[in-house]
């Protein structure tokens, strides 16, 4: 029969048999749970390791704890931060709105002022301006009145000195006699003047108290007819001089013309230097109208103010 158990010895001496029935129930229970202490007992080294994982799940746990607490504490205490800044600018943005609104609303109100203002005085520049436009209407009628009764004035006056010669360039004499030396001109130019057919003889100051030429010498026949034919008889004889006239002293040429009023004398002027620019050949008067004509073969034109003078002939010649 197999024994569970070796027998003892004296060379063991410390084995001791749980079997054994002489041993007391104390003793067989301790020894009971030594036996089955034994039998749970693990390696110590997965203890050690489950301690240290317990240890270092504890500490992870701890540092997640610490971490979410210290990121919750940082990120209330940015936001709370960021929060006072975005206040603080907002209250400063606020201000300086707030400031420029006023400055806006002030600038406007200064604006809107001088708008009124502006507008104010346009209403009173266009009232004026119609006032003015009225009076200028008016002025333009009243001007348009004038000249027509000025031009009625003038024709007035070159009609009355269509019976009138004008003979200039005559060299003065202290002892002249105007009667002689006028029918000294009929016999010249052939064709006699009677004194019978004489009104006046006289001479004339110039216009412009600087001219140091001959005073003009006006004659006035009885009719126009005579008055026509000599001047047509003196313009048929070429270079009428004073030598001629039986008039002592230094030579001259002497005209023979229609008498002008001084308006008509100052256009025949300007007419002459104009038709000169513009390379017209004659510029003459008849019946106290000034007539142009460029060539020979160009037409004859009437200038009777500044306007005809300066328009006309640079039309024709256009």
């Amino acid at each position: 029969m197999m024994q569970r158990s070796p027998p003892a010895s004296s060379s063991n001496p410390q084995v001791k048999y749980l079997s054994n029935p002489d041993l007391p129930e104390s003793v067989r229970s301790a020894n009971n749970s030594f036996i089955n202490m034994r039998k749970r007992r693990q390696p110590e080294s997965e203890i050690n390791d489950s301690i240290i994982n317990v240890i270092e799940n504890t500490i992870e746990k701890k540092l997640n704890d610490w971490k979410d607490d210290l990121s919750s504490a940082i990120t209330e205490s940015v936001l709370k931060s960021v929060q006072s800044v975005i206040e603080q600018e907002v209250k400063k943005m606020s201000l300086s709105i707030r400031d420029s609104f006023e400055e806006l609303s002030v600038r406007f109100n200064t604006f809107e002022k001088s708008l009124q203002f502006t507008m104010e005085r346009q209403d009173t520049f266009e009232k004026r301006l119609e006032e003015v436009e009225k009076k200028i209407k008016l002025n333009v009628a009243e001007e348009r009145q004038i000249q027509i009764l000025q031009d009625k004035v003038d024709a007035m006056e070159q009609q009355a000195r269509s019976y009138n010669i004008e003979i200039a360039n005559l060299p003065e004499r202290r002892d002249e006699n105007l009667l002689v030396i006028l029918e000294k001109l009929g016999c010249v130019i052939k064709h006699p003047i009677n004194v019978q057919d004489i009104v006046s003889i006289h001479r004339v100051p110039h216009m412009e108290k600087t001219n140091n030429r001959p005073k003009n010498v006006i004659v006035r026949f009885t009719t126009k007819i005579i008055r026509d034919n000599i001047i047509a008889a003196a313009r048929a004889f070429k270079e009428l001089k004073s030598d001629k006239l039986l008039v002592s002293g230094t030579i001259q040429n002497v005209y023979v013309n229609e008498h002008l009023t001084a308006k008509n004398k100052q256009l025949f002027r300007c007419c002459r230097e104009e038709a000169k620019n513009n390379n017209f050949k004659y510029v003459w008067i008849k019946n106290g109208t000034i007539l142009v004509r460029q060539t020979d073969n160009s037409p004859i034109f009437a200038v009777r103010n500044q306007q005809d003078d300066k328009n006309k002939i640079k039309s024709q010649k256009c």
